[in-house]
């Protein structure tokens, strides 16, 4: 997503600058393809940068904001820090907090929808007081949908959305492997292309699902923890985010978007994930 979204900034012909330092191969190869100016530190990039995007895994999201909350401290820049991750409400209003001690402004905002492509662009929902900073970039790869002037706002739509999309694919990956585990997987497929044919065309998405299990994992916690302050059960998730760490633990974990085995089937896939839980056993 961060990558992709970047692209179209700098193609909307907008400088797009990153820093690289402690990233994955992966990370630097993207972002060198997708045509990113880079910079040795978050120190030179907040002295050069308009906004600051976050676009990265939720579980990284604090520890990002840290680091700029000291690159911030140690410049006196205080350019708008935009935490676009999939964090709780609470985690947002911890990060606010990080970037206002040191004097930063903070929004907060979410991304709903795939990276952009094919003239169609995720929706960027942004709360905070100063959201309409971002009105330039609406129509820039990304659609901006402004939300109230609470922070964790935009998070909290997230997790909701997330909560249901994410949610539904760890129940699919969860109700497929037991029927695999059962011996029954043959006739639970025919039933559910009798009488549930579009849940079995969701269920095709799950190939795709251990190259991004791990990302998922801390996001489906974030997701309980907002559901229990909100007094409803949080154990749906913490089970989905069990279900990812399934997913995240068998020898599919090593695909990443760009390497995914196209060719294998539903039932392959439903296979690993139940041998995985075997092997576990």
């Amino acid at each position: 997503m961060g990558h992709s979204v970047g692209k179209m900034f700098r193609e909307s012909g907008l400088d797009v600058m990153t820093c690289l330092t402690g990233r994955t191969s992966r990370t630097c190869t993207l972002a060198r393809k997708a045509g990113f100016r880079t910079v040795k530190s978050l120190e030179e990039l907040l002295e050069q940068a308009d906004l600051v995007f976050s676009i990265i895994v939720p579980s990284a999201a604090v520890t990002l904001a840290e680091s700029l909350a000291k690159a911030i401290k140690n410049t006196k820049f205080s350019t708008t820090f935009v935490d676009c991750n999939a964090v709780s409400p609470r985690v947002s209003r911890q990060i606010k907090k990080i970037i206002s001690d040191v004097g930063g402004e903070y929004l907060d905002a979410s991304i709903i929808g795939p990276p952009p492509r094919n003239g169609l662009f995720p929706r960027f929902y942004v709360s905070g007081p100063n959201k309409k900073i971002l009105q330039c970039l609406d129509g820039q790869g990304i659609e901006l949908r402004f939300l109230s002037d609470e922070i964790g706002a935009a998070s909290a739509i997230k997790m909701c959305y997330a909560g249901l999309t994410k949610g539904t694919m760890a129940l699919h990956a969860a109700v497929l492997t037991v029927a695999e585990i059962l011996g029954l997987s043959n006739e639970l497929e025919t039933e559910l292309d009798f009488s549930q044919s579009n849940a079995l065309k969701s269920m095709q998405q799950l190939n795709r699902v251990p190259a991004k299990a791990f990302r998922w994992i801390n996001e489906m916690e974030q997701i309980a923890e907002t559901f229990d302050k909100a007094g409803l059960p949080s154990e749906i998730h913490q089970g989905a985010a069990n279900v990812f760490r399934l997913i995240a633990g068998t020898n599919l974990s090593s695909e990443n978007p760009e390497s995914i085995d196209t060719e294998r089937t539903l039932k392959q896939t439903v296979q690993i994930f139940a041998q995985s839980l075997k092997d576990r056993k």
